[in-house]
């Protein structure tokens, strides 16, 4: 497993609605789709709708 940096933008925040907000941090990951994907599901299951980009870049 290769780890990745992420970064995301612009995201909405389900249980406060307006408000917006962005994250990053490092996961491993068996590629960057999956990078991405894992992100994904991580910020939805924490109450966060991604609606800008999310940058998946190697450690």
């Amino acid at each position: 497993m290769q780890k990745y940096s992420f970064t995301a933008e612009e995201l909405a925040d389900a249980l406060a609605p307006g408000e917006i907000t962005s994250a990053s941090g490092t996961l491993s990951a068996s590629s960057p789709q999956a990078a991405k994907k894992a992100v994904e599901r991580s910020l939805r299951s924490r109450g966060y709708e991604p609606t800008g980009n999310i940058t998946i870049t190697p450690k």
